[in-house]
């Protein structure tokens, strides 16, 4: 048996490079460092990625203007299974603040039967570039939500800031069904949807909303029936969409309000720490847990990034999905929603992406490395997480894809080398053993099982 590996060193001299060395396994045995027991499973894995905002397709859109076939590439490399196997958008519906100007998809004041409704609202190069990815990768989720309801709705009858009025709880989730609606009539399957983006944050510069829990719960009740009446039933409703700090006086009241209509919650990176989402899963169990939203910082140092990524959002214990915000950006992150203090300096995008070349962040190769490792060949199957431990340097994650396993090490050291061993439950003095020397950054391994059951463990040593 050969293992299969992935690297992307700290140096940045290796980017998600194939290593055509790889090691074979001979018989073997022995103590071991990191353990991997596949018997112990966790979470379905639902897919990694970021959000597509209007800047962002109009960005991808620009280039494939200019250059088709760098168009092409990037979509490959970014979205299929080859590549950096992302599967997860997260889409606006309605302006946000990387939009250019603010709209949503009914500004009749007053048409609370939304009669006006209209999808195409939003630019047609969103749409054109959702559509060019989901040729590439047919297996991408789409998850919308919106960054305000329609301004009439609110209380300041402003998209930037403010609150949903009273009077308007009852219209809305109607609003949100037509949404789903109207990406379907763009033949854009819906997989999530959400209530609001940041329910907590109201910033008069740029389209946001204040909902409380109490709210949210109703509305995701409301929008429930409309998804079921409307042969919808497999769009799943994601509750919360905020930071991390807010787990237990947010989320868990929400949930316990309308238990039946969210079928996950969703966190973001900006305030508290990831530790508090604990407190959801121990309280539900049995509801996903969602990172949709974490931006880069414009001019911050490419290591320290990757490892603050990996320790927070593609290991964090319990979570679905790992995601960015911006996927794509032609300069530095810079809002451009007219007036908007959004992102100071800027929020990195994923990937820089301009009329003539295409440059893959941070935020990119170390969540490829996770990505890439819980995905099938075809891309047609996500893995499940399955128990990893051991390594004081090293932060270790692994997954079971089919008969396929894999295990993504970051190592905070250089010169870490391995033996990698296979033992049976059953049979545990019949081993497998192999080396390798894991450079200082992100490794990926892959290899083929058997139908038992097995434990896998990694000796190592310095050099």
């Amino acid at each position: 048996m050969v293992a299969v590996l992935q690297v992307t060193s700290s140096d940045q001299s290796q980017l998600l490079q194939a290593i055509t060395d790889a090691p074979s396994f001979t018989s073997g045995s022995g103590a071991a460092d990191i353990a991997i027991d596949e018997t112990t499973v966790y979470q379905q894995m639902v897919g990694f990625g970021g959000s597509i905002t209007d800047s962002a397709a109009l960005a991808m859109f620009n280039l494939k203007n200019a250059n088709a076939d760098m168009y092409n590439k990037f979509l490959k490399n970014a979205f299929t299974s080859t590549g950096a196997a992302l599967s997860y958008l997260r889409v606006p519906i309605g302006a946000s603040d990387f939009s250019s100007s603010s709209y949503s998809l009914d500004d009749i004041s007053g048409d609370t039967s939304f009669n006006s409704f209209n999808i195409s609202n939003a630019p047609s190069y969103l749409f054109s570039t959702l559509a060019d990815i989901y040729a590439v990768n047919p297996n991408v989720k789409i998850h919308i939500l919106p960054w305000s309801p329609p301004a009439w709705m609110k209380d300041g009858n402003t998209m930037n800031g403010g609150s949903l009025k009273s009077g308007m709880v009852s219209p809305y989730p109607t609003y949100l069904l037509k949404a789903v609606q109207g990406f379907k009539a763009k033949n854009l399957p819906v997989e999530a949807i959400s209530i609001q983006n940041e329910p907590q944050n109201s910033n008069p510069t740029y389209p946001s909303c204040t909902i409380d829990a109490s709210t949210q719960a109703t509305i995701a009740k409301s929008l429930r029936s409309l998804l079921d009446q409307n042969s919808l039933t497999d769009v799943k409703i994601i509750g919360y969409e905020h930071n991390w700090d807010d787990t237990s006086s947010y989320t868990i009241p929400m949930v316990d309000d309308a238990p039946n209509a969210f079928e996950g919650v969703a966190f973001h990176c900006y305030g508290g720490q990831v530790s508090q989402t604990a407190a959801f899963s121990a309280q539900f169990p049995n509801i996903p847990m969602y990172q949709t939203e974490c931006a880069g910082t414009t001019g911050s140092d490419w290591w320290t990034d990757v490892q603050w990524y990996v320790n927070n959002l593609w290991s964090a214990n319990n979570t679905a999905t790992g995601m960015m915000w911006i996927f794509a950006s032609a300069d530095n992150g810079q809002s451009p929603y007219p007036g908007s203090n959004s992102c100071g300096d800027g929020c990195r995008g994923m990937s820089t992406v301009t009329t003539s070349s295409v440059t893959y962040n941070q935020e990119y190769y170390s969540m490829a490395h996770y990505a890439r490792a819980f995905t099938s060949a075809d891309g047609s199957t996500l893995g499940k997480r399955i128990q990893a431990s051991g390594g004081s340097n090293l932060n270790v994650v692994a997954y079971a894809t089919g008969d396929e396993y894999s295990l993504v090490v970051l190592n905070r050291e250089a010169g870490e080398a391995a033996s990698f061993l296979e033992v049976t439950v059953l049979t545990s003095t019949s081993c497998n053993q192999a080396t390798f020397t894991f450079p200082s950054g992100l490794t990926t391994l892959w290899w083929t099982g058997s139908n038992t059951s097995t434990k896998r463990m990694i000796k190592k040593r310095r050099i």
